[in-house]
């Protein structure tokens, strides 16, 4: 398996500084609602807003066509940030096989098989 930063569509993000708001599975779909860091090699990278270590810009991991979709460890339920929205904690690691994701943080680990992964930033 390889780090995601192996992967130059991720390495653009750093998601050991992102926080997972809301996971969402479906038949055939996963989604992931992220604050994500962004990198300054990112086409949208900016300064970081005041009191921010980090250019964050929200956007939303889905995985489509999803065959095989398993989550364990789910660990601790979401805390609710300063802003009241829940917050799933930061991605402490994505590693990519092929089709295959495995992501594991404060939310668990979870392993998908999917063909296709888009990311999509959101304003």
């Amino acid at each position: 398996m390889s780090d995601y930063r192996e992967v130059s569509r991720l390495a653009v993000y750093c998601l050991e500084e992102s926080y997972v708001l809301d996971i969402q599975a479906g038949p055939g779909v996963l989604a992931l609602e992220i604050d994500l860091a962004l990198n300054a090699d990112h086409p949208q990278y900016g300064p970081a807003s005041p009191g921010e270590r980090h250019c964050y810009r929200r956007g939303t991991f889905q995985f489509s066509q999803v065959v095989d979709l398993s989550w364990g460890d789910q660990g601790i339920p979401p805390a609710k940030d300063a802003t009241g929205e829940l917050d799933y904690g930061t991605v402490d690691s994505l590693e990519v096989a092929g089709n295959l994701y495995v992501m594991t943080g404060d939310f668990g680990r979870i392993a998908v098989t999917a063909s296709d992964l888009s990311i999509r930033l959101h304003g």
